[in-house]
């Protein structure tokens, strides 16, 4: 019984943890972003740092998703853990 309440808190516990690493992965994306455009705007003409712009945007987002997929499949398998030590407590319950 306790075990299954202990492998829930450890899957919760992934859950959040990867919750915090996504949200640090999107910030560091936004300020990678940031000097990017920070440096465009030294020596760059108008189209040389639109151009200079739209890279570190389309960057941020690709890596913004990549974080995104990582947290969605950090869950999943949390939640598999989660429904594992379901089944676990149930077979433990049907056999006593």
């Amino acid at each position: 019984m306790a075990n299954d309440r202990a492998e829930k808190a450890k899957a919760d516990t992934k859950k959040a943890m990867s919750d915090i690493g996504n949200k640090m992965a999107h910030a560091k994306a936004d300020v990678n972003a940031d000097v990017e455009k920070i440096k465009a705007n030294f020596g760059h003409d108008g189209a040389e740092k639109k151009a200079a712009y739209a890279k570190a945007d389309i960057k941020a987002h690709a890596e913004k998703a990549k974080a995104d997929v990582e947290n969605k499949m950090a869950h999943a398998k949390a939640d598999a853990e989660k429904a594992k030590a379901d089944i676990g407590k149930k077979m433990a319950d049907a056999l006593k």
